[in-house]
């Protein structure tokens, strides 16, 4: 009686260490309890970038021709069957063109581009492909905030007419979802960093993706002060003809303590966050040491709060886009989640709160 005793007093306490487990903080966000995802594609000497939130997916540039099919198959490997936006930064191949490829295999509901007399005949091919298609096209412009699931991003630049200096054309978006920021840069240049600082744009960034492939062009000492990074991603290609990233960029952001995360090594890098924790991982390389929690204590997932509709009875997280399209009148404030429950609301299916 008594090894039959203990035999199931072991078992209960497994099974109580199991299930306790589950209400332990893991210390890490990944793509099951992430409310932002941010994808760093690795598509050589070129840029793609894939957020996800809630369900709705933003594709940046598609990196070149020939990344097309790589591009699309991806997307689709991660559940997607449309993207709510789509992003040119600029005319250069390098960053569209592969997005021809993806226009005509997924769904698109908004195409994003900055205006421009490019008339290539990759850049040319992609409007055509808006146009056939009727896609709402949109021209970028600084200030600009639009929503998509549990995040939002907002166009920082190009904030002047750059002719045919398409690097400095290059649509700069800052992504944030609760109290974590992505800036993403493009191929933006000296120029359009002092002009985003001279406009007194908030680039405060958890993450930076250096501008132009990590070329010593971009990412200036002055951006980096304003940005002031935790991680910065290079999108290059493995032993590129253009050196990047450059040692310049390289020496800047180790000065920094600034970890590089580079795809021409790492192969995709992807970032994970909740709003208040950012984790990453890669294709090649093992990233578990790379987490970062907001500092300040009270930045908890309950400081971000949770909205309420009165009419629908569904509680939301407070910058899910649902809360966006709500009325003030039908808006109720809760301090936790337990709070809203007890309530009778009834959680949100897109932000999972």
């Amino acid at each position: 009686m008594k090894k039959l005793f203990c035999t199931l007093l072991a078992a209960a306490l497994c099974l109580l260490s199991a299930s306790c487990s589950l209400f332990l903080p893991q210390g890490r966000v990944n793509e099951h309890n992430a409310r932002l995802t941010v994808r760093f594609l690795d598509v050589g000497q070129g840029d793609s970038i894939l957020l996800e939130s809630g369900d709705e997916f933003v594709l940046i540039d598609a990196g070149e021709r020939d990344y097309g099919d790589e591009v699309l198959a991806y997307i689709e490997s991660c559940g997607a069957d449309e993207l709510k936006y789509m992003i040119a930064t600029h005319p250069h191949s390098d960053h569209i063109g592969g997005l021809r490829t993806v226009l005509d295999g997924i769904d698109v509901e908004h195409f994003i581009s900055a205006e421009t007399d490019c008339e290539t005949y990759t850049w040319l091919k992609v409007l055509r492909a808006v146009d056939q298609q009727r896609i709402p096209s949109v021209e970028a412009r600084a200030g600009s905030t639009y929503s998509f699931g549990n995040a939002s991003f907002t166009i920082l630049a190009p904030l002047y007419d750059y002719d045919e200096d398409y690097n400095n054309a290059s649509i700069v978006i800052k992504v944030t979802c609760g109290f974590i920021s992505f800036l993403l840069t493009g191929d933006a240049e000296r120029k359009s960093e002092y002009d985003m600082l001279e406009a007194g744009e908030n680039l405060s960034a958890d993450v930076l993706k250096c501008g132009h492939h990590g070329s010593s062009s971009s990412t200036s000492d002055k951006l980096l002060k304003a940005v002031n990074p935790s991680f910065a991603v290079v999108s290059c290609g493995k032993g590129n003809d253009y050196g990047h990233p450059h040692r310049e960029t390289v020496r800047k952001l180790k000065a920094l303590g600034c970890p590089m995360l580079r795809t021409d090594e790492m192969g995709t890098v992807t970032a994970y966050t909740d709003g208040v924790t950012l984790s990453f991982s890669s294709e090649k390389q093992d990233l578990s040491a790379y987490t970062y929690t907001v500092g300040d204590p009270k930045n908890s997932p309950d400081a971000l709060n949770y909205i309420g509709n009165k009419n629908s009875r569904v509680f939301h997280f407070s910058d899910c886009g649902g809360v966006q399209s709500m009325s003030e009148r039908n808006k109720v404030t809760f301090e936790n989640r337990g709070d809203a429950v007890k309530a009778g609301y009834s959680p949100c299916a897109i932000c999972k709160p």
